[in-house]
């Protein structure tokens, strides 16, 4: 295993223990570096790691400290199925499912069709920590799954799609919205107050170019956040 992973691994591993709680600052760059004995590049790209996966910020002139881990860090720029998302950041997560329907692809997606677009509609509804915080709903076109009749918990649509089905997956385009939680948003996230949800709907494309999927993710909005690296050049 390379240096970064053991030191990105040990610093997760004291975060999630409590030893590093919210608000407590890393050792800095040269701490970690006279610690493991590695390079200062090799220390940052450890902590780097974690920025990106939502756990610390770097704040400049004072330090790397831990952020709020009640919000789970959602992928906008990635292609990611949540359950690599959840593989990935050790969420504590169930998946229940909702229901399996015949449905066209709902207008506010916007495909510019002018005719309706025949699709199966998954209704799946994610917890964490037994909270229901994500409504999914995924449209999967039938001109290309002509039928799903069934899916387990554990079977993630990008796994049926690459793993069941031999289909290869390129991109995805998003937009995402802020909306206030509607009736059904309250009734199945169990929410007893107004709410904003974060809703990102997607176009999912295989390395065809055909279009596979459209689905609408409903974010509970106080348990949301995204971290993303940006860089000039």
């Amino acid at each position: 295993m390379n240096k970064y992973q053991i030191i990105h691994d040990e610093l997760l591993k004291k975060i999630n223990d409590g030893k590093y709680p919210e608000d407590a600052k890393l050792p800095s760059d040269f701490a970690l570096m006279n610690r493991y004995h590695v390079a200062r590049e090799t220390s940052r790209r450890a902590v780097a790691m974690l920025v990106d996966e939502g756990y610390v910020m770097r704040i400049k002139g004072r330090g790397t400290f831990v952020i709020n881990q009640n919000r789970y860090s959602f992928p906008i720029s990635h292609v990611e199925s949540y359950r690599e998302l959840a593989a990935r950041l050790n969420l504590n997560e169930r998946t229940q499912l909702d229901a399996i329907s015949d449905k066209d692809v709902p207008l506010v997606f916007d495909y510019g069709e002018q005719v309706p677009l025949p699709a199966t509609e998954i209704v799946r509804i994610r917890y964490l920590d037994n909270e229901p915080v994500i409504i999914d709903r995924d449209y999967v076109l039938k001109d290309v799954v002509p039928e799903i009749k069934s899916l387990s918990a554990s079977l993630s649509l990008f796994e049926l799609f690459e793993q069941k089905l031999g289909l290869v997956i390129s991109y995805a385009k998003k937009t995402i919205t802020i909306e206030t939680a509607n009736t059904l948003d309250r009734q199945l996230m169990t929410l007893t107050e107004p709410m904003s949800i974060v809703v990102i709907r997607s176009e999912t494309f295989l390395n065809d170019g055909r279009i596979i999927s459209f689905t609408e993710s409903r974010h509970r909005g106080d348990r949301f956040k995204s971290v993303e690296f940006s860089r000039r050049h």
